[in-house]
């Protein structure tokens, strides 16, 4: 296997060259750069990208703009990260967030374009000269934009393309001040605001539990039914996803393990046994590395047969590459399965390219049917360092569950429907009766007593330090800053499994340091963030008005 593998490391650094000159596209400054003639992946008012455009100016964009980060380079990071995570906007997956950067890259430029705002490749190379990527005594370090410029290579980006960006950057800037600069927070509002958030407040609480109330019910089969009739689009069956995929995954149970002697054990031979660990392991790591490096080589000639016919010929290059790397290399065709109970060897993996916290599942069951076959393809890096491709053969979307399969469900939220009813019931009477009484003179502790009810005092606490034992205490805080002492406040506090009364035993702002300072460095970052507000509402009208042929989101 690995002989027929070997023919592929020379190829792979073809292919690697090859990839990096097909990713080069320039933008300037009176056009995009795109005709839009052959560009059919995505358009935008007539500005149309291929798919290697797409990714340039998308996701390796965005990994260019990453390594400044990995360079320590944190000063140009957070101004060009965020101009990403400003024209990114709300995304819920990572091919949505590129979708969206890429789209309101062109929208910005002609946008700003008709307010007369412009910048160029030159204005940009004068920018970075001037403001980024400097050394220790605050001059620029042309040795580090070089080598910052030289790490874009595999990126399939150039200086011209950071000029571009950085172009972009000063047209975003300018566009913000311009749209946002005459918007001004109101001070006063402001300051309060942060001054209610800034309390320490004391209480006592009375809760009532959900469970109590729900322990009594048992609606019959009728007003079930009669619930289910009119809420029936609740209760769906699971949606169920076919695939078909390609994975390369190594074994890794011959890795060599470090030695455990015991605290008794002879130095020499540990260290004996520490050298022998070592070189086995240097050796296996070396192995590992040239495998794996072969196997990618066959993976992406496999990803790259894929993307030229437009996914038609996934199972054609599938089997190509497992000829070529044998049991290394799987195909499998699963049945069909709900994200609650993928095949095992799926659920076993744990992918990298995606949103951080995102699992195999959630990546799958992200995926949407598209009548064109290679947006039902996705990719990831997996494990260690394995990959894999997956391929939506069949979807099969939720239907409405007939009455007997939804029985049990309808049940349960009748009977949560009912209980917070009567929970939600009881607190208001005994709100007013606390009161009513604690308006009288009576202690709210006392009052509670009297009503068989039990108070539970929470000592002064702020938004930094909400007690560990209240998972409500956030609310609680948020009902109370408003609330005057020594008085029952006037909204019940709910979540799902409960309903509190508030009462506000004290509420002290501690002043520190310079409070001028901190309200006029206050009213700042308002008007800042207002300025962000009106720049995003600018940018949604210009995408509502667009003409736009995006491609799917997986």
């Amino acid at each position: 296997m690995i002989e027929n593998m070997r023919k592929y490391t020379g190829l792979m650094a073809v292919v690697i060259v090859l990839l990096a000159a097909g990713l080069v596209v320039t933008m300037n400054q009176t056009g995009s750069g795109h005709s839009g003639i052959g560009n059919g992946f995505m358009n935008v008012n007539g500005v149309g990208l291929d798919r290697n455009d797409f990714r340039k100016e998308g996701q390796n964009t965005v990994s260019a703009i990453q390594r400044l980060g990995q360079a320590q380079n944190f000063n140009d990071f957070f101004k060009l990260s965020d101009f990403a995570r400003t024209l990114t906007g709300a995304a819920n997956s990572e091919s949505q967030s590129y979708i969206n950067f890429v789209t309101n890259r062109i929208l910005l430029k002609q946008g700003a374009e008709k307010l007369g705002l412009y910048s160029s490749p030159e204005a940009a190379a004068k920018y970075i000269e001037d403001n980024m990527f400097q050394g220790r005594d605050g001059a620029f370090d042309a040795t580090m934009y070089q080598n910052y410029i030289d790490s874009l290579g595999n990126l399939g980006l150039k200086e011209r393309d950071f000029q571009q960006l950085v172009a972009e950057y000063i047209v975003f800037t300018k566009t913000r001040d311009l749209i946002g600069g005459g918007l001004t927070p109101s001070a006063s509002q402001t300051i309060t605001a942060d001054k209610l958030n800034r309390q320490s407040i004391g209480m006592d609480v009375v809760t009532f539990k959900l469970n109590d109330y729900k322990k009594d019910l048992a609606p019959s089969d009728e007003e079930i039914k009669a619930y289910w009739e009119t809420h029936k689009d609740k209760y769906k069956t699971d949606r169920q996803v076919k695939l078909t995929y390609v994975l390369t995954h190594l074994d890794d149970s011959d890795e060599p393990k470090r030695p455990t002697p015991t605290p008794d054990a002879d130095p020499a031979e540990v260290a004996k046994q520490n050298i022998e660990y070592q070189e086995k392991k240097a050796a296996w790591d070396e192995q590992r590395k040239n495998h794996t490096n072969i196997l990618t080589g066959i993976f992406d000639d496999f990803l790259f047969e894929v993307e030229e016919s437009e996914g038609q010929d996934f199972d054609k290059a599938a089997k190509a590459a497992q000829e070529d790397a044998g049991e290394d290399l799987k195909i499998v065709t699963t049945e069909t399965f709900t994200a609650d109970a993928l095949p095992a060897e799926l659920a076993s993996l744990t992918i990298k390219n995606a949103q951080p916290g995102t699992s195999i599942s959630q990546a799958i069951f992200g995926m949407k049917m598209s009548s064109e076959l290679i947006y039902n393809i996705q990719n990831f890096g997996v494990g260690r360092d394995g990959h894999i491709a997956i391929r939506l053969d069949e979807d099969i979307q939720p239907k409405v569950k007939e009455f007997e399969a939804a029985k049990e469900d309808a049940k349960a939220d009748l009977i949560t429907k009912l209980a917070t009813e009567a929970m939600t019931k009881a607190a208001e009477d005994a709100k007013s009766k606390l009161t009513e009484a604690v308006a009288a003179g009576k202690s709210f502790t006392e009052a509670a007593t009297e009503a068989s009810l039990t108070a539970t005092n929470i000592a002064p606490f702020t938004t930094a330090t909400p007690p560990a034992d209240q998972a409500n205490a956030a609310d609680f805080f948020r009902i109370a800053q408003t609330t005057a002492p020594k008085t029952v406040a006037e909204d019940l506090s709910s979540s799902a499994d409960s309903t509190s009364i508030i009462y506000v035993s004290s509420r002290t702002l501690t002043i520190e340091g310079d409070e001028a300072l901190k309200e006029t460095q206050l009213v700042d970052q308002a008007a800042n963030q207002l300025k962000y507000v009106a720049f995003n509402a600018w940018i949604l009208g210009l995408k509502d008005n667009a003409e736009l042929k995006l491609p799917l989101a997986q």
